[in-house]
């Protein structure tokens, strides 16, 4: 640590201390404290007052400026000063340092001297000087504190026209008390003007429409108003008199009319609501939230079982459309095999018709027509077969191929060709044949 005092008069002596840029403000309390202590053993030693020579001395207004940093290369740089921070901010109370920007900072709304250091020799810091070249403004945004210094402490206007606010919203802001701001001042040797403690008048006025002036209402006695006597007027009293005595009368009717039809003011409604109907209102709101809450759950309930109820009438429809869909194929099944044991009955029957009616013809024809041998003719069997996608019937001992459709609906036994075995497939030009074949045989 470099430190420099300059030696001068007792009154004139300057205590201020330069410190290297690495130290910071711990090293200042200390080497504070150990001019206290020099101090105080010099004056047991020499029999003087320490307290009036720390006065004296100035040991109590010790300020930290940053040293002179030399490269290497010999340029200089520009010397930059450290200014302690206060743990909240403090008003402007006239204060100058000549090593700081020369602009204003918006500081909470106070219009204090800007903290940074001027750059080049030059009035403003690099920020300052920045923003003022983007805007093409010749002053810092808040002014100067050449401008500042120039006027009053409370009558400062920057170049918007702006003013700085009441210390007194800054104290409310950062919830601080004038005892707090005055101990916090006398660690940097600031002495607060008083006036900064007073509140404002837009502190004081409060928002809102002001109270309109009520006059006072002339209270009266509670309930209906008693009734006055009625005056009964003497015989061979003037007429007006009389006259007098009827509307008397009849205004006293009227008012009494007035106080019966007159609603009743409720005192508690005037005086505001009690405890009781707060409690009352507030548990009303409760149920009343609780009710629907409970209608909104049952609605949802009801949506759900409803889509679930959809849900299953939907499988059941599906369901019976099945079963009818089975029943509905198992009845063409059951047609169908009717049909052929129906066909097969009518052929049968046809059959058993032809075979008598041969028997009555052999019976009534001569002995020399009938041949020395005559077979029983036997029934032909035939098997379903398929070709080129087209349903027959085909003989087993022939070869013939029936008409299938014509059998089953019809039981006639129309022939469309004979099977070839060589090549495998139906040969209809021989249906021609055959049934000619079957026409000489019946002749």
């Amino acid at each position: 640590m470099s430190v420099q005092v300059e030696m001068m008069s007792v009154c004139d002596f300057n205590a201020s201390v330069y410190v290297s840029e690495q130290l910071n403000r711990q090293l200042v309390n200390m080497s504070q404290d150990l001019a206290y202590r020099c101090v105080g053993a010099l004056a047991e030693r020499y029999n003087f007052d320490a307290d009036e020579a720390n006065r004296l001395l100035g040991l109590g207004m010790i300020k930290v400026e940053r040293k002179v940093q030399i490269k290497a290369k010999g340029s200089v740089k520009a010397a930059k000063v450290s200014v302690p921070k206060a743990a909240f901010p403090l008003p402007y109370n006239g204060e100058f340092n000549d090593a700081c920007c020369y602009g204003l900072r918006q500081n909470n709304g106070l219009y204090t001297q800007c903290t940074g250091v001027r750059r080049n020799g030059g009035q403003f810091c690099k920020g300052c000087a920045t923003l003022m070249q983007k805007t093409g403004a010749e002053v810092p945004e808040y002014g100067t504190i050449q401008q500042r210094m120039a006027v009053d402490i409370f009558e400062y206007t920057d170049p918007k026209g702006r003013k700085p606010i009441a210390y007194t919203k800054v104290m409310k802001k950062y919830k601080i008390t004038k005892e707090q701001v005055l101990e916090e001042a006398g660690k940097y040797n600031i002495i607060v003007n008083p006036n900064h403690f007073v509140a404002s008048e837009s502190d004081i006025v409060k928002r809102g429409r002001p109270k309109a002036d009520k006059e006072p209402k002339a209270k009266g006695a509670k309930g209906r108003p008693k009734k006055e006597k009625k005056v009964l007027m003497v015989e061979g009293e003037e007429d007006e008199d009389l006259f007098a005595a009827l509307v008397a009368n009849s205004l006293e009717n009227a008012d009494e009319e007035d106080v019966v039809l007159a609603p009743k003011t409720d005192a508690k409604k005037k005086a505001g609501k009690t405890d009781e109907e707060k409690e009352s209102e507030k548990e009303s709101k409760r149920l009343a939230a609780e009710l629907a809450k409970k209608e909104k759950d049952e609605k949802l309930a009801a949506e759900k079982q409803a889509k679930l109820e959809e849900k299953e009438l939907k499988k059941e429809v599906e369901r019976l459309a099945r079963e009818e869909k089975k029943k509905a194929e198992e009845a063409e099944k059951l047609i169908k095999k009717e049909v052929i044991e129906f066909a097969k009955k009518q052929k049968a029957e046809k059959l058993a018709a032809e075979k008598e009616q041969k028997k009555e013809a052999a019976k009534t024809k001569k002995p020399t027509d009938i041949s020395p041998v005559e077979e029983e003719e036997e029934p032909d069997v035939v098997k379903k077969i398929e070709f080129e996608g087209k349903k027959y019937l085909k003989s087993k001992k022939s070869g013939i191929i029936y008409d299938y459709n014509e059998y089953v609906k019809n039981g006639e036994q129309v022939v469309v060709g004979k099977w070839n075995d060589t090549t495998n497939k139906i040969d209809f030009a021989a249906a021609a044949e055959e049934e000619e074949e079957q026409d000489e045989y019946e002749e």
